[in-house]
């Protein structure tokens, strides 16, 4: 029930806050992040084939949600994003000897970056780094549970939608 409710959040909101073409592109940009968000909440799982959709999608419905954003920008954002998070995985797997990150998030990341240009990712992922630290913070707080492993996935997500909402 509740993912329906946010479904249906996700569809209305824009609507309210943007102009209808912008709209339109920003609740599938919202509905094809929702699976995305909850499997990796849910599982730690970014499945390619929904990755790879959220991609293709940026560069179809992209340049109605950003309309100012050119092509050149999306291309960087979608090579900066993969590539910072995914030398930092690799960094990380070299000097600890084990994974740190899912290989799923840097490639998010960079479909964002095709959505949203190079110029919006150090925002997502400030915004995605301090959701992250709010709910470890309140897990340990509330709960006195402490997650090993974080869907910084569904961080990401998360603040992706919230930019598009907030900045345009």
């Amino acid at each position: 029930m509740a993912t329906e409710l946010i479904a249906a959040l996700i569809g209305a909101v824009p609507v309210l806050l943007l102009p209808p073409e912008q709209a339109i592109a920003a609740a599938v940009f919202g509905w094809l992040l929702l699976p995305l968000i909850v499997l990796d909440y849910q599982h730690l799982w970014l499945p390619n084939r929904l990755v790879l959709l959220l991609a293709v999608m940026g560069v179809l419905v992209g340049p109605m949600l950003t309309p100012d954003i050119a092509w050149t920008d999306r291309a960087t954002g979608m090579l900066a994003g993969f590539l910072s998070l995914e030398v930092i995985r690799q960094a990380y797997k070299f000097f600890r000897k084990h994974d740190g990150m899912g290989a799923g998030d840097p490639k998010l990341f960079g479909a964002l970056g095709i959505w949203l240009g190079w110029q919006a990712l150090p925002m997502t992922l400030l915004i995605a780094s301090a959701i992250g630290l709010a709910v470890v913070s309140s897990l340990h707080v509330i709960a006195k549970h402490q997650r090993n492993a974080l869907p910084f996935g569904s961080f990401l997500g998360v603040a992706a939608f919230a930019i598009v909402l907030l900045a345009f």
